[in-house]
C-alpha cells in the first residue's frame, strides 16, 4: 500500500513539473513569436528587393509598431495595395490607394453578394436588380472606403528598367468602414424598389465585416 502510494506521489510531481516547464515554454514561444514574424517578414522583403520609403523609422521598427496597433485594437484592419511600372512615387502612390479600395470593395461586395445569393426569398424579391445593386454597392464602397485608408507604411523597389513598383500597407478602422458600407448600400438600394424588410436583411448583411486577405 505504502508503494503504491509512493508511486502516486511520484506521479502527481512529475505531472506537476511537466505542466511548469510546459507553461513555460509556451510563454517563452509567446514571447518570441511576434519576433519571428517579424524577422520572417524582413527577410522576405529583403529577398524581394523591398525597401522602406517616407520613414525616419526602421521597417523592423514600423511592423513592431504596426502588430502593437493591430493587436491593441481590434477594430483595425489591415488592407494592401500594389502598384507597378511607374516613374513618380505619387503616382505609384495613388495607384496603389485605389487598388486597396477596389480589394475592400470586392472583397465587401463578394460578402453581400454571398448573402443575397443563398437567400431564395431575397434574392427572388431583388429579381433582375441584383447585378445593378452589386454594382452600385461596389463602386460606392470603393470611393467611401478611400477616405478610411491610413497609411503604415511603404514600400519601394527598383525594376530592371529603372521604373518602381510600390507595396503600401494601410490600416483601417471597421468601426468607421461599417459607416462607408452602409452609407453605400443606402445609396444603392434608393435605386431599387424593395420591401422594407428586404433592405434591412441586406444591411444585416452590410454590417458583417469582409475578411480582408
Amino acid at each position: 500500500m505504502k508503494q503504491k502510494k509512493f508511486y502516486s506521489t511520484q506521479l502527481l510531481l512529475l505531472a506537476a513539473i511537466a505542466l511548469f516547464f510546459s507553461c513555460g515554454s509556451k510563454k517563452q514561444a509567446s514571447h518570441y513569436s511576434v519576433q519571428d514574424e517579424i524577422s520572417e517578414k524582413l527577410a522576405e522583403y529583403k529577398t524581394a528587393g523591398w525597401q522602406i520609403q517616407g520613414s525616419s523609422r526602421t521597417l523592423r521598427g514600423v511592423l513592431s509598431s504596426v502588430i502593437d496597433r493591430l493587436n491593441e485594437n481590434p477594430d483595425l484592419v489591415e488592407v494592401t495595395g500594389t502598384a507597378n511600372n511607374f516613374a513618380v512615387v505619387s503616382i505609384g502612390k495613388e495607384a496603389a490607394a485605389a487598388n486597396a479600395s477596389n480589394r475592400y470593395a470586392a472583397t465587401a461586395t463578394r460578402l453581400v453578394k454571398g448573402a443575397i445569393d443563398s437567400d431564395v426569398q431575397l434574392s427572388q424579391a431583388l429579381g433582375t436588380e441584383r447585378d445593378n445593386l452589386y454594382a452600385a454597392y461596389s463602386s460606392t464602397v470603393e470611393r467611401l472606403i478611400r477616405g478610411d485608408l491610413k497609411e503604415a507604411y511603404t514600400l519601394v523597389r527598383n525594376r530592371q528598367d529603372g521604373k518602381l513598383d510600390c507595396e503600401i500597407h494601410y490600416l483601417i478602422d471597421e468601426v468607421k468602414a461599417q459607416a462607408s458600407r452602409e452609407a453605400a448600400m443606402k445609396k444603392a438600394l434608393d435605386n431599387v424598389d424593395l420591401d422594407q424588410k428586404y433592405a434591412d436583411k441586406i444591411r444585416e448583411h452590410v454590417n458583417k465585416r469582409p475578411d480582408i486577405e
